[in-house]
């Protein structure tokens, strides 16, 4: 068996998304694949990065999911373990062992949803909800859970119960051509983020300015007013969590506009920019700059 899961971006709403704003996310086109068999008479895990190395490989018990090497993923991994048996009794039931294979299309550091990606697998993999499983071992507001099995660009609210408000939509911009996806070099713990967020500073007058910038990004709009929007944007989650927008704090000079992208600090940024624009990060030493589409699918 074999299952598939993209890596996501968060366009709008980072921090906001948890206390119900309305975000635009994109799937990405690189994910993580994971291959189950049944085989032995354990659960053997592997890990394999994008350059088709073993980063991470463990033994678990059938029945008692104990790990054979106890460490943060081992012991991440026999969470996941009981929370899909607690959903589903049925998907241990098997004669033999099962053999587990993740393999990341992306690079380790990039962001994309390592977490997420895994935790839509094995939901697919056992047949039981993704969002109940990313609550009850990662936490997280879950857009990225939905970026995991979407096609196309996406509307995510999250909404009282389990199961959040996903609407797909179409968002490819005229001036895509001059996006860029630029890595910080700086990998987010992005629970760590949520955790530290203080909910309490987002107000309903706040949900609602990141509401409207949300929706006026779907709308067809020329590159002026886009870049308006990322600097409005930026500012008003740059007030919610004390933090100085990106841009000001690391790239003042950058003939364009720049927004971060979901836990701020670390991963990735978006760029809006010229030619010039692989130039100018390459020479402040940020050399994974990605074009717009070599990233994103544009599929509806």
């Amino acid at each position: 068996m074999r299952f598939f899961a993209r890596g996501k971006l968060l366009l709008t709403a980072e921090y906001a998304v948890l206390g119900g704003a309305t975000a635009l996310a994109v799937p990405t086109k690189l994910g993580q694949s994971l291959e189950v068999a049944e085989k032995g008479n354990a659960i053997q895990w592997k890990s394999v990065d994008c350059t088709g190395k073993i980063w991470y490989d463990n033994t678990f018990d059938l029945d008692t999911f104990t790990p054979k090497r106890h460490d943060e993923i081992g012991d991440r991994l026999q969470q996941l373990f009981f929370a899909l048996r607690e959903q589903n009794l049925n998907c241990w039931n098997t004669s033999t062992g099962l053999s587990f294979t993740a393999t990341l299309d992306f690079d380790r550091s990039w962001g994309l949803g390592s977490s997420s990606t895994l935790i839509s697998l094995l939901a697919q993999w056992a047949n039981v909800n993704p969002y109940m499983l990313q609550q009850q071992v990662f936490g997280g507001s879950g857009y990225d859970i939905a970026c995991a099995t979407s096609k196309s660009a996406l509307v995510y609210r999250r909404t009282k119960s389990l199961q959040p408000s996903v609407t797909p939509v179409n968002f490819s911009p005229v001036f895509k051509e001059q996006l860029f996806f630029v890595h910080l070099n700086q990998k987010q713990d992005t629970q760590k983020a949520v955790a530290a967020f203080d909910k309490t500073k987002l107000t309903g007058s706040k949900i609602k300015e990141i509401d409207v910038i949300t929706s006026a990004f779907l709308k067809e709009i020329n590159l002026k007013d886009f870049q308006e929007l990322i600097w409005q944007h930026e500012q008003i989650v740059g007030d919610l969590i004390g933090e100085t927008p990106v841009q000001k704090r690391l790239f003042a000079d950058f003939k364009g506009a720049i927004k971060s992208l979901g836990a701020w600090g670390g991963d990735f940024i978006l760029a809006c920019g010229d030619t010039t624009t692989l130039t100018y990060f390459a020479n402040k030493g940020y050399t994974t700059c990605l074009h717009y589409n070599e990233l994103i699918n544009d599929a509806f």
